[in-house]
């Protein structure tokens, strides 16, 4: 079982990596607002709480008030470990429910990584910056639109301490595949945006982009631990992670309260 103190560190460095566009700490609690794209960048992380208990309730509707200053719905992020013991009761009791389903984060020593072979029928091309072909092809074959991956391109920009790479699959000058890499200064890898046109999957297109921004960037900038986030509905995607040696971290989900306009 992953220790508190890792735990912590896990969450202050996702949200590093996912910067918000606004913030708001309250108590302990990190309020996060962008736009309403990504319930990751839109809701609060409970990793600490030094409020009174007493008082709980209070600010409960404080953040809502300030979700609805946003003409948001209220989310909590509500991993396996969080503060105040019992606050997920305490949500629910007030209306809310749970939206969408259980996320594992998934976790991998650079030792602990079943190395594949990369396919070098495809053209693989690395950009320091999340370009806009990189977003078109998101919004195609993605749940967000155009509109949602221009708030995310900005959402990119923002990653200034942790480096990132974006990398591309191409075929006949076709883009095939996509990846985003973010490197803390502690050597966590985390990667996201993992997504192969539905005509071109099961050629390990995934497989190769991951390996191949480990290989030609992770190792030469010391990367030490692999992370990402896959939804336990994503059958496919969680057996292919097992198979590479990434073990669960913790789990997480979401707590939502719809804004009453």
């Amino acid at each position: 079982m992953l220790k508190i103190k890792d735990f912590k560190k896990l969450q202050e460095i996702l949200m590093n990596s996912w910067p918000a566009q606004h913030y708001y700490f309250l108590n302990g609690w990190v309020l996060r607002f962008t736009e309403g794209v990504t319930s990751r960048a839109n809701s609060v992380f409970p990793i600490n709480y030094t409020g009174d208990l007493n008082e709980l309730d209070r600010d409960i509707k404080f953040v809502e008030k300030a979700y609805q200053a946003y003409n948001l719905p209220t989310i909590f992020t509500i991993p396996e470990y969080f503060e105040p013991y019992g606050l997920d009761v305490k949500l629910i009791k007030n209306g809310y429910h749970q939206a969408g389903c259980i996320t594992h984060t998934m976790i991998a020593s650079i030792q602990e990584l079943r190395n594949e072979i990369i396919d070098d029928r495809f053209s693989y091309i690395f950009y320091s910056e999340r370009i806009n072909i990189f977003s078109t092809f998101l919004a195609k074959y993605s749940k967000r639109n155009q509109h949602a991956q221009s708030v995310l391109e900005a959402l990119a920009y923002r990653i200034v301490i942790p480096q990132k790479r974006f990398i591309v699959a191409e075929y006949k000058n076709k883009v095939v595949g996509t990846l985003m890499g973010i490197l803390d200064p502690h050597g966590f890898l985390y990667i996201a945006d993992v997504l192969v046109d539905p005509e071109v999957r099961r050629q390990k297109i995934a497989t190769s982009l991951f390996f191949k921004i480990i290989n030609e960037w992770g190792l030469p900038n010391g990367v030490k631990t692999i992370w990402l986030q896959v939804e336990i509905e994503n059958r496919e995607a969680m057996e292919l992670y097992k198979k590479l040696g990434f073990k669960k971290a913790y789990s997480y989900y979401y707590l939502e309260k719809a804004f009453d306009s």
